[in-house]
């Protein structure tokens, strides 16, 4: 069981703190892409820059904390609530026919379509969800 939580720990972890640096490092297309979402008011100037340069360090230090156990309580929420959002973000221009690059991985890896974004999101989101259970059951000290 300490093993399984680990592997989920850390490769949470691992994804947003690979994946923000990766937004870091071309912040101008990230910003691109956020605007590209087209959801009010990220979708102009300064709101798209104010999301796009705060969201990658958030994921970073969310990455972070999973990876050192550091701050659990708060960096599982934060990353079931980046989840949802991003399951949000991805239905809204998958149902309004918009094709969009999503910035996830600042544009190095490619994700697939639309349904394999969203698959990854839920996987992602179930395994923090009983992350999130194994932590508030008392058992700190076995998220290994």
């Amino acid at each position: 069981m300490r093993v399984v939580l680990a592997v989920l720990r850390v490769a949470l972890g691992g994804i947003f703190l690979v994946f923000g640096l990766m937004k870091i490092l071309d912040a101008h297309a990230f910003v691109e892409n956020v605007a590209n979402f087209q959801i009010p008011p990220f979708n102009e100037p300064p709101y798209d820059m104010w999301l796009a340069y705060f969201l990658p360090p958030l994921e970073v230090l969310v990455g972070l904390g999973l990876i050192l156990k550091r701050w659990m309580e708060g960096a599982l929420l934060l990353t079931a609530g980046m989840l949802l959002s991003f399951m949000g973000a991805i239905g809204s221009v998958w149902a309004r026919g918009l094709d969009v690059d999503c910035g996830c991985s600042g544009g190095t890896v490619d994700l697939g379509g639309y349904a394999s974004h969203m698959v990854i999101l839920f996987v992602m989101l179930s395994a923090t969800v009983y992350l999130m259970i194994e932590q508030m059951s008392g058992e700190k000290a076995e998220l290994a």
